[in-house]
């Protein structure tokens, strides 16, 4: 991990969880974080991009959970790519403690989009050229996308509000876990968390929160007129 971009941070009140444990959003949180944050310190942040009517849009996680971290302790969150093929770029990401331990770990796939076109675009020669790869991911990943329930309890539409949206104007990545996470099912210890984004969410719309569960596996899908965001929990 000697090319990995790491920042360290004290987990605050404000990123816990009833039982002062970090929250899974709060985890994505500062997975996306790291990852944008890297590209910050490349010179291809998020300014960078705007100008040239680019963006990077997540498509998948796919995180294993070891240990959440307690209030008050001190983390440190990791990142590096490991590929990029065309359109698309493969990341790994990591929480750790300050002494070694793993506390958790993911992959992520991310998509070039032309924002004047919004549409997938290949990632340009000299923005690929500032990162540095990595050998490889962190585990097998999945390797597929969630399929969205056929079936489930489905909840009262929640309209899409303004502390939702990020800089392109729909809803940001993390938002759709938090979310997400307000349906899943309390008192249950969660070892692996999956998301496959499907499309946009802006205002003006509302999503209808679908859960299903299935043993040890909850599956929670967030649509507009159609799926946007599907969570799987195990």
């Amino acid at each position: 991990m000697g090319i990995a971009f790491e920042y360290t941070d004290t987990v605050r009140y404000s990123r816990v969880d009833g039982e002062l444990k970090l929250s899974l959003p709060a985890l994505i949180d500062y997975f996306q974080d790291a990852a944008i944050s890297q590209s910050e310190s490349l010179g291809v942040g998020t300014e960078v991009l705007t100008a040239r009517s680019l963006a990077w849009f997540l498509i998948t996680w796919d995180v294993r959970i070891y240990r959440l971290p307690k209030l008050e302790e001190r983390i440190v969150v990791g990142t590096y790519p490991y590929r990029f093929r065309g359109m698309l770029g493969n990341r790994a990401v990591y929480m750790k403690t300050p002494e070694g331990e793993v506390l958790a770990e993911a992959d992520a796939q991310w998509a070039m989009m032309d924002t004047a076109n919004m549409r997938m675009t290949k990632i340009p020669a000299d923005i690929l050229e500032r990162y540095e790869l990595g050998e490889g991911g962190l585990f097998p990943a999945a390797g597929r996308r969630i399929e969205a329930a056929a079936s489930g309890r489905e909840y009262a539409p929640v309209p899409v509000q303004e502390y939702m949206l990020d800089n392109n104007g729909h809803v940001n990545n993390g938002q759709f876990v938090h979310l997400a996470m307000s349906y899943a099912p309390k008192g249950r210890t969660w070892q692996e968390l999956r998301v496959t984004y499907k499309k946009q969410a802006r205002p003006g719309e509302s999503l209808t929160p679908v859960v299903r569960e299935d043993g040890d596996r909850v599956l929670i899908t967030l649509s507009t007129d159609e799926p946007a965001c599907l969570v799987e929990l195990r």
